[in-house]
């Protein structure tokens, strides 16, 4: 049988940061990456051989949503046509959005116009740094790397008072409704401690019933510790 050497994964980050998060820990899991800055066609790409992963680090968690749509139309059909077997809007960890500035809700529904998927996947904790997300709740650790204190999103001392975006809401169902009107459903912690088969029953079940955006809980590295 021929080896499938179709590319593993194309993301867009919302900001440089993000991006070369993503960009760090797909390289340590052995991920061939390149991250461009701009959209990735296959004159700059073909130069650098096969790639497992190719990102774009763009600049849309600062932008209204007129913009972000004009741009991310653009560049999902760019990761498109690359045919990735996966493809990733990264966003930053803890949620920075409104229904006014990088608004998510928008990215989204963008995307599902392009790829035009089932359904839009969203997992937004990142144990490593400290977030976690329990009952589609959002926690965040105060720093990064640090021994600080967790708190709920919306209690976060630095995130509820974010110039641009504050934490108002830690919920991120209710938080998303307010930036997009696509039904959301929750595979949460209890979910997520059943059989395999279990899980798969309940999000065919949440895609069944028309939910369009499906949140996954996580507070764990491991996926044995969940």
């Amino acid at each position: 049988m021929a080896e499938d050497r179709s590319m593993l994964l194309a993301f867009y980050g919302d900001d440089f940061t993000g991006s070369t998060d993503a960009l760090e820990f797909l390289s340590r899991a052995g991920v061939r990456t390149i991250l461009f800055l701009d959209d990735p066609t296959p004159e700059k790409t073909e130069r650098f051989g096969y790639l497992d992963a190719v990102g774009v680090a763009g600049m849309t968690r600062a932008m209204v949503p007129e913009e972000m749509s004009g741009i991310l139309s653009q560049a999902f059909s760019v990761l498109d046509g690359m045919n990735p077997r996966h493809v990733h809007y990264k966003v930053c960890s803890t949620f920075d959005s409104s229904p006014e500035i990088g608004n998510v809700g928008t990215a989204i529904e963008t995307g599902a116009r392009i790829f035009q998927n089932e359904f839009t996947p969203v997992l937004v904790a990142a144990p490593n740094l400290g977030r976690y997300s329990a009952f589609g709740n959002l926690y965040a650790q105060m720093g990064i790397g640090s021994q600080g204190a967790i708190y709920r999103l919306d209690r976060h001392p630095s995130m509820c008072a974010h110039p641009i975006t504050p934490a108002l809401e830690s919920d991120l169902r209710l938080h998303l409704s307010k930036q997009t009107s696509q039904p959301m459903g929750l595979i949460d912690l209890v979910d997520l401690a059943k059989p395999t088969s279990e899980i798969t029953a309940k999000l065919n079940a949440e895609i069944a019933e028309g939910k369009r955006i499906v949140f996954f809980d996580a507070m764990y590295d491991s996926p044995e510790k969940l």
